[in-house]
């Protein structure tokens, strides 16, 4: 009986019905568009690892001004004003620096003066390497400064002149508004090179779904049949074709057989007045 009962049960139980499938819809991008498209992902992917970095300065108080460094993944931007530190960093240049453990002497690195955050270059460390000298590489030996070792900011490892302005609009509120836009039209770059081919492709759909409503209404006010209310679909189509075809041919062979026939029917008759004249 507990048998039965749990096999009842089982069938009174209404069957959750299955989800429809997802609609796959016909890539009609060309293969230009498609090699453009996949450029522009992986920009838009960039930029938006940058949107990123940019929202977590700005968050933590860095920015243009750069009263405060904040790194990312052990690395930060800044800048450079001045010519203290020419040749090898030139005035109003982007510097990106590195937080390391320890530091040597020849190291330029980024140090932070109660204020602002300059670079100098470490001319000498002291022997429990918590005081470290620093200079400009064109200042004096005795504009030389001395800083503790958790003022040390990082490592200098690289700097450009080229991207000081670009890091003067990045880190502000416009620069992160304007990388999040960039990023949003590179997603959709596919879909904006596409847009005229798909807005006369709708044209041409609209215009075929408004002749064969006209089609409709003039069949239901009997003007046309309704064999031509409808449009065929291609492989209709070339069923017609294949059948008024051999139709065609049915009537030529139907016309060359009865030409056959009058011929016989001809010769047939010659043939009788022939053998009427003999006798």
């Amino acid at each position: 009986m507990s048998n039965q009962r749990s096999a009842s049960n089982k069938n009174n139980r209404k069957k959750t019905p299955a989800r429809p499938k997802k609609r796959k819809y016909a890539d009609d991008r060309t293969p230009t568009v498609k090699k453009i498209d996949r450029v522009c992902k992986v920009l838009a992917f960039v930029l938006a690892a940058l949107l990123i970095a940019n929202v977590h300065v700005l968050v933590g108080g860095g920015g243009y001004d750069d009263t405060e460094i904040v790194p990312v993944l052990g690395i930060a931007d800044s800048k450079v004003e001045t010519d203290v530190m020419e040749p090898e960093i030139k005035a109003k240049s982007a510097v990106f620096t590195k937080t390391n453990g320890s530091y040597e002497e020849g190291d330029v690195v980024q140090y932070f003066d109660g204020k602002y955050n300059p670079v100098r270059r470490i001319i000498e460390i002291s022997e429990d390497e918590k005081t470290y000298t620093l200079l400009g590489d064109n200042e004096a030996t005795s504009d030389s400064v001395k800083v503790k070792a958790e003022d040390i900011r990082g490592k200098v490892i690289f700097s450009s002149k080229s991207l000081y302005g670009f890091m003067k609009v990045y880190h502000t509120t416009l620069g992160a508004a304007i990388t999040m836009v960039i990023s949003m039209l590179l997603i959709v770059m596919g879909d904006i090179l596409m847009f005229k081919k798909r807005k006369a492709a709708l044209k041409e759909r609209r215009e075929a779904q408004a002749r064969k409503e006209a089609r409709k209404l003039k069949v239901k006010q009997g003007i046309e049949e309704a064999g031509a209310a409808e449009e065929e679909n291609p492989i209709e189509k070339r069923r017609a074709e294949k059948e008024a075809k051999l139709q065609k041919e049915r009537a030529e062979i139907a016309a060359e057989m009865k030409e056959i026939q009058k011929k016989m029917k001809a010769e047939e008759q010659e043939l009788k007045q022939g053998k009427r004249g003999k006798k």
